[in-house]
């Protein structure tokens, strides 16, 4: 048996270097699949995995209060207002609105400000941020960003209904989603 291995080393060699080869190709294919690349799409237009974890931990930190500490929301209601959140994130962008540091710093210090905490360093911000959302400082700044900008689509839609401004736009809300056809990849 090793006199047949040490005549046949080359073509034992080559056999597995193509195997490897055909297999690094197949993994490659499967990894651009269409159903693969995203979580879901809104307006027609995927979401990338990236933005879809972004908005889910924005509306776990800032959208869903548990009514006590101890029951946690349900994910049915995470995945909802998750992609509630990025069709908002989607409308506002593409209405450009824009949000500047000054009113990215107002929101985080009414948010400092409703969990009663003292201004700090920057160290300090950054250990506190990490403490209490488990994120890195330059997520969580974009995830509040995204809060704040669609706050703005909100009170700008809310400002221009001149009868019923709350309850036109909830009939806005609903319309929109519906327009923005979301689609849910398995």
């Amino acid at each position: 048996m090793l006199k047949f291995l040490r005549k046949k080393t080359k073509v034992i060699i080559w056999s597995i270097v193509i195997a490897f080869i055909s297999w690094g190709g197949y993994a490659v294919n499967l990894q651009f699949q269409e159903a693969g690349r995203a979580p879901g799409s809104v307006f027609g237009k995927e979401v990338s995995f990236r933005d879809y974890l972004l908005a889910e931990r924005a509306v776990q930190i800032f959208l869903l209060k548990p009514a006590d500490d101890k029951t946690p929301p349900a994910p049915e209601d995470i995945e909802s207002k998750t992609w509630e959140f990025l069709v908002f994130q989607r409308e506002a962008k593409q209405r450009k609105i824009k949000v500047t540091d000054d009113e990215l710093r107002e929101g985080l210090y009414e948010l400092l400000a409703a969990g009663k905490e003292v201004p700090f360093t920057g160290e300090q911000y950054a250990a506190w941020v990490k403490a209490n959302f488990r994120e890195e400082p330059r997520d969580f700044e974009d995830q509040l960003r995204e809060m704040v900008r669609i706050q703005k689509l909100m009170e700008e839609m809310r400002n221009g209904f001149k009868e019923n401004p709350d309850e036109n736009l909830k009939r806005w809300q609903s319309e929109l989603i519906s327009r923005a056809n979301i689609r849910v990849y398995q």
